[in-house]
């Protein structure tokens, strides 16, 4: 066999090998999902009777009632910022999280890095509550929400990448609102990205809406959701209808787009929209979002 031959044949056992690679990949694109802690990973009834315990718990969680001796939030007044901060890549990125955190109530952060630094750092002075997602050299990263206050509750779950394998996380969390039995839940999102078809990324936001059924108060849905085709956002607006929440819309909209559609939103049930703002930053390759919500009228009264 001459040189030519052998690296032909090289060549082609590269693009066979490849192929199977990318077959194994999809065939279990949409049966392999990880959730909670255990970071095992489960077959398609494994998931199911798995993911059924994790919701039924989760629900139990998230209908847990105010304790008295708990600060709330001002129901007619909560400011909201979520911001992706792409593991802190951003030399300066602190300079726009103080400008972003400022006096937000409750503060989304996607990618944030989880380090005895970071957690007394930009956290210090809020209630803290963390999901872990991809684990990098040197440290976690994951989904990060900031408070005020306590929360009532937290619940989370974790969804894999089907090809990358790397988790993406979910947290919950609720909170009890001033001058009325209602509670608020928050959802922070980091939402599947690189797959073929939507059925990692459905399941994921199915599982979001399987946790929230009972769920009767206000709701925030905010996150990097990865939308940067249209059946995922289509997927989105199904769960949003389902849970009647609606899409703010920011009057300038600064948010970062791929194929002509925005990666980053904050949905929100009633609650109505007193201010918005998105601010573009470099320090990120997600700019980040606010906005101030209020409890829609009539339903504030205990």
């Amino acid at each position: 066999m001459n040189l030519t031959s052998a690296s032909a044949l090289t060549a082609c056992q590269r693009v066979l090998r490849s192929l199977v690679i990318c077959c194994a990949s999809l065939a279990t694109a949409s049966c392999a999902y990880q959730y909670g802690e255990s970071r095992a990973i489960h077959t398609s009834a494994e998931w199911l009777t798995t993911a059924s315990e994790e919701l039924d718990a989760c629900r139990d969680l998230l209908s847990s009632l105010p304790a008295a001796d708990l600060r709330e939030l001002d129901a007619d007044h909560i400011r909201i910022a979520t911001w992706n901060v792409q593991k802190k890549h951003g030399r300066d990125w602190r300079r726009d999280y103080d400008e972003l955190a400022g006096d937000s109530d409750l503060v989304l952060m996607q990618e944030a890095p989880l380090t005895a630094a970071a957690s007394s750092d930009f956290a210090a002075g809020r209630h803290w509550s963390f999901v872990p997602g991809h684990h990098v050299r040197g440290g976690v990263t994951g989904v990060l929400t900031l408070s005020r206050i306590e929360p009532l509750a937290r619940c989370s779950f974790t969804a894999v990448e089907p090809w990358l394998r790397s988790p993406k996380a979910t947290s919950i969390t609720t909170y009890g609102l001033a001058a009325t039995d209602r509670t608020l839940a928050v959802v922070n999102v980091h939402a599947v990205n690189f797959t073929v078809g939507v059925d990692a990324f459905h399941a994921q936001f199915r599982m979001i809406g399987e946790a929230l059924r009972d769920h009767e108060g206000p709701i925030i849905l905010a996150g990097d959701f990865n939308t940067w085709r249209g059946r995922r956002l289509q997927v989105v607006e199904e769960l949003a209808g389902s849970l009647g929440l609606r899409a703010v819309v920011f009057e300038v909209d600064q948010r970062v787009r791929r194929f002509g559609y925005a990666l980053d939103h904050i949905y929100v049930r009633d609650l109505r929209t007193l201010e918005t703002s998105t601010t573009v930053v470099d320090t990120s390759d997600h700019n980040p979002l606010s906005v101030t919500l209020g409890m829609s009228t009539g339903l504030a009264a205990p």
